[in-house]
């Protein structure tokens, strides 16, 4: 039985995978499609920037009950639903005629995202050791760093030529989010007891745990407090920095097309890092001193990413992608190692309000320090500062790993 599990656990990281990059070009497939969709609709720049924020608001309404669902039903059915919910209202996205019934659909679509998401950090807590914690969560994240990186170049240059307008686009990325649901709900197990009894030392039932004490477990727990600011401050000035990046390169003489292969090497190398940079965590132990060393380097990447042209940007964006790529599957495994398998939905969705406060948060300010100053100067020295602020908070972590292992 337990040569099976430690088999199907990669079954298990291949559809999470795809569920994520579903999930990652669910959301940033509208960015490319901005001024088709303005020129289409009548939309103005202030219901562009609401159409944005969208998905993060759902993300900050719905993480805590995604996750407490999860704990209570299991993660195959949760996830099972936000994909149906992410593909339907995604593909119906497509049949918008006005700016409300687009809010609606990607609002109803960010729903789907928000019940998925915060339950997939759960499927290393169930499938894998203490040890392999970041390592599985960082080939699992580079799904949704795939999806966020590659429709800045598939829907320019595939997806509108081939399918004539946004429109299709929608239909086409909402039905092979359906797709990818469909080999979820196949494939997806739960893991055994048993098994799940070896990783924790205990015979607690990973499932039927009650909504109260999930979410009572984790709200006591003060490490979780303090992942919840990390993860604020992690992605506030990253989604911040990317959301205006182009528009700010754009000011600087910069060819659109240059500009934004700029901005997507920002996603396209946080790949690599989340292999490198959790390998070499799970190897030395240590959590800790890598979260805020990589944010203290990030900070001064962003700064120069913001600040500079020709090959000292390219640098900076590469170097800036890199070291936030590599923190974030760390910071996304300690709810595992803070609370437990048991609580870690629940811990999960709790954390990323946070994280996803952050993201309605920094474009907003980077908007409106843009729209006060007439510049973006004073915006990327507060991404830059953001970004310093978890040099704080991962000195006041606790490492997680090695106290769940003499549990074990």
């Amino acid at each position: 039985m337990s040569e099976k599990i430690s088999s199907y656990r990669w079954v298990m990281v291949t559809i999470t995978w795809l569920m994520l990059f579903a999930q990652g070009m669910s959301w940033f497939c509208f960015s490319p499609m901005i001024s088709a969709l303005m020129k289409d609709l009548s939309m103005t720049g202030d219901q562009v920037g609401l159409i944005i924020a969208l998905v993060p608001l759902s993300l900050v309404v719905l993480c805590i009950p995604g996750g407490l669902f999860a704990d209570r039903f299991g993660v195959r059915v949760t996830v099972l639903i936000g994909g149906l919910l992410m593909g339907v209202f995604g593909l119906l996205r497509g049949f918008a005629t006005d700016f409300m019934m687009l809010a609606a659909t990607t609002f109803l679509c960010g729903a789907g995202y928000s019940i998925a998401y915060p339950n997939m950090p759960k499927v290393t807590g169930i499938w894998f050791s203490p040890k392999e914690y970041a390592f599985a969560s960082g080939v699992m994240f580079t799904g949704m760093e795939v999806g966020m990186a590659l429709p800045f170049i598939l829907v320019p240059a595939v997806l509108l030529p081939w399918v004539g307008s946004w429109q299709g686009v929608f239909m086409t990325i909402g039905a092979f989010t359906l797709a990818f649901a469909f080999v979820w709900i196949v494939l997806a197990k739960e893991r055994p007891k048993s098994a799940m009894a070896s990783v924790q030392n205990s015979s607690v039932a990973f499932k039927g745990v009650p909504f109260g004490k999930s979410l009572s477990t984790v709200l006591r727990n003060k490490a979780m407090w303090i992942l919840v600011v990390t993860t604020f401050f992690l992605l506030a000035p990253q989604v911040g920095l990317l959301g205006f990046l182009q528009t700010l390169l754009e000011s600087k003489a910069i060819d659109p097309t240059t500009a934004g292969l700029t901005t997507s090497m920002i996603s396209w190398f946080m790949i690599p890092s989340s292999f490198i940079i959790p390998i070499l965590s799970d190897r030395t132990g240590l959590k800790k001193p890598f979260i805020w060393g990589l944010s203290l380097m990030a900070g001064v990447a962003l700064y120069f990413t913001g600040t500079t042209t020709g090959v000292p940007l390219w640098a900076s964006a590469i170097l800036y992608g890199f070291l936030i790529g590599g923190m974030a599957p760390i910071v996304l495994a300690m709810p595992v190692e803070t609370v437990g398998p048991l609580h870690s939905a629940t811990a999960g969705g709790f954390m990323l309000v946070g994280g996803y406060f952050g993201a309605m948060v920094g474009p907003w300010l980077v908007g409106s320090l843009w729209a006060s100053s007439g510049s973006f100067v004073l915006a990327i020295i507060a991404c830059a500062i953001l970004t310093e602020i978890d040099v704080v908070c991962g000195f006041l972590l606790k490492e997680g790993s090695r106290e769940m292992e003499g549990q074990a």
